[in-house]
């Protein structure tokens, strides 16, 4: 009689369980197949490749525009705001100056009712610098790896790793 009474209680709570799990599973679905997509507002079918220079170099945060570096950059089309993104690297700041050549090659896009470059590829003082993936994700730079001395390879090999 006791194992029919869990039985019973079992099957009761059997149709929670099953639209929980149900629930869950397309939960899971659903962020999988949104993560495969693109960046909303990024066409990689509309990538364009600008020549210009530097007009100006904008690293302060202006209300209405993307977060990050944005660079001015003067074309055969006219000034184009070419967006960047927070994560290039402080060298990489520091090496845009106003009045260098440079191309860009990204997706045009309306934010905020203005015109953006959503810059994937920046190519400057013979440096190429990737800045979104091409479905238009941002990347963050990597660091550099330290550079290992003979003597500090020693060290990990006769520590096990630890120093």
């Amino acid at each position: 009689m006791n194992c029919f009474r869990s039985t019973k209680r079992v099957l009761r709570f059997a149709p929670l369980l099953t639209a929980t799990l149900l629930f869950a599973v397309l939960a899971i679905a659903s962020s999988a197949q949104t993560m495969s997509r693109r960046v909303p507002g990024y066409d990689g079918t509309r990538e364009v490749t600008l020549n210009g220079t530097i007009q100006a170099v904008i690293s302060q945060r202006i209300s209405g525009r993307p977060v990050g570096l944005h660079l001015l950059v003067a074309s055969s089309q006219g000034v184009v705001d070419a967006h960047l993104g927070p994560y290039l690297t402080k060298a990489t700041q520091e090496a845009l100056r106003s009045g260098q050549p440079v191309q860009v090659v990204g997706a045009m896009e309306k934010i905020h009712g203005r015109s953006y470059l959503l810059v994937r590829q920046l190519i400057f003082a013979g440096r190429m610098v990737t800045v979104r993936s091409e479905r238009g994700f941002l990347l963050r730079a990597q660091p550099l790896a330290r550079p290992t001395t003979a003597k500090t390879a020693t060290q990990i090999e006769l520590t096990g790793g630890a120093l």
